[in-house]
């Protein structure tokens, strides 16, 4: 008998104090917050309002806290209350699952990341997220993206049952004004850092950072991407050949769709130097 493909769907628990609320207990405060109604909350998950009640005490003895308060409309939830079920409505939005392809990138493989899609997403079917290669790789492996171009090649030992092509070459940027770093939040950091201490040099990492051009006037030594540098407009001179720091950005997936495909096809075509 041929095996089915398991069907897979994430599933929302919140913790409250030392309690876990379960999803259909977060679904009972959901429909209470929206309606502001026993009776309207009652009706629209499908129960009757005697058992919305128990839900609605189960809930609060599992919180410790009253959740609720009583109106001249009804009895709708309290601060806390609506604080849980809003954490409940954002956390359900970020799981839930996208209707086309979603891609991770980092502000420096954006600009190729954007031309990759016009050339291979025609129906603007893709979504586009961009944060940090630690951030990506947390939604990539909770199954939220489907293709994440990673700055950082070490991150490959760290994945497994995934595909990965190399995409484009990129190089870091040496600049040196002392044992004092500056780290950073995106590119191949660790390529640098690895590189001092194979070179036996001391540093000091005393600051992170997400602007380059603060970084730049921070006093402090750094690395920074060659590519970034330049599409800025910074004036950056390495104190170590560049050509030492050379490194791959690859596209990580799980499974070769059609669009993954003409995703990963682009890519490779506009990404010879990010």
């Amino acid at each position: 008998m041929p095996s089915r493909e398991l069907r897979l769907e994430p599933a929302i628990a919140l913790k409250v104090g030392k309690a876990t609320l379960t999803t259909r207990q977060l679904e009972v405060l959901q429909a209470v917050y929206e309606e502001g109604s026993q009776n309207r909350a009652a009706a629209r998950l499908g129960i009757a309002v005697p058992v919305l009640n128990r839900y609605l005490g189960q809930i609060e003895a599992k919180a410790g806290t009253g959740l609720l308060v009583t109106t001249p409309r009804g009895t709708t939830l309290n601060e806390e209350g609506e604080r849980i079920a809003l954490e409940y409505i954002a956390l359900s939005k970020r799981v839930a699952p996208a209707a086309g392809t979603v891609v991770g990138g980092t502000v420096i493989t954006e600009e190729m990341l954007l031309r990759a899609m016009t050339a291979a997403d025609h129906e603007g079917g893709c979504d586009l997220i961009i944060s940090d290669d630690q951030r990506n790789l947390k939604d990539f492996r909770a199954g939220l993206m489907d293709l994440v171009v990673l700055d950082d090649p070490l991150y490959l030992f760290d994945l497994d049952g995934v595909e990965w092509q190399e995409v484009a070459t990129d190089r870091l940027l040496h600049v040196d004004r002392g044992p004092r770093y500056a780290r950073w939040a995106y590119g191949a950091q660790r390529i640098g850092f690895r590189h001092l201490e194979s070179a036996g040099t001391e540093h000091e990492i005393v600051r992170h950072f997400r602007s380059p051009e603060m970084m730049l006037a921070s006093g402090l030594s750094f690395f920074i991407n060659e590519s970034l540098a330049l599409r800025r407009g910074l004036k950056v001179r390495s104190d170590t050949d560049p050509a030492k720091l050379t490194h791959q950005i690859n596209a990580v997936y799980r499974k070769e769709t059609p669009q993954v495909r003409k995703l990963v096809s682009a890519l490779r075509k506009v990404g010879h130097r990010v």
